[in-house]
């Protein structure tokens, strides 16, 4: 009498090497980059050249917005041609984590940008 899982359970997915990197890479460069790029733009905001606060601010919004989908979606295509269920469970899991992120954060913030810019 095995109280286990078996082995051709599902949960088994989850502890996979390549459902982390599935996982890791789209959210990494998504949030990795935009949160160097904001922190560059922290350091250098007093007095820096016009051409580097707009690059970084260029780089902040690209790498949440069309760099982690776009590298999500690419592994999941990367996932299904190379018949890797791990890999493509761990970018789909990012996608639906972009989502949230959308809903969640950025959504509220744009709103509330546009509705009262310059008033408060």
């Amino acid at each position: 009498m095995g109280g286990g899982l078996s082995e051709n359970s599902d949960i088994k997915i989850y502890d996979d090497v390549d459902f982390k990197r599935g996982l890791g890479i789209p959210i990494g460069l998504g949030l990795g980059g935009s949160f160097f790029a904001l922190i560059v733009l922290i350091g250098f905001f007093d007095g820096s050249p016009t051409a580097i606060v707009y690059f970084f601010a260029f780089m902040l919004h690209i790498c949440h917005l069309i760099l982690w989908p776009s590298s999500a979606m690419w592994l999941i295509v990367r996932g299904r041609k190379l018949e890797n269920l791990p890999l493509r469970s761990g970018a789909l899991l990012s996608l639906k984590l972009y989502a949230g992120w959308m809903v969640l954060f950025v959504l509220p913030f744009a709103w509330f940008a546009y509705n009262f810019n310059g008033i408060v």
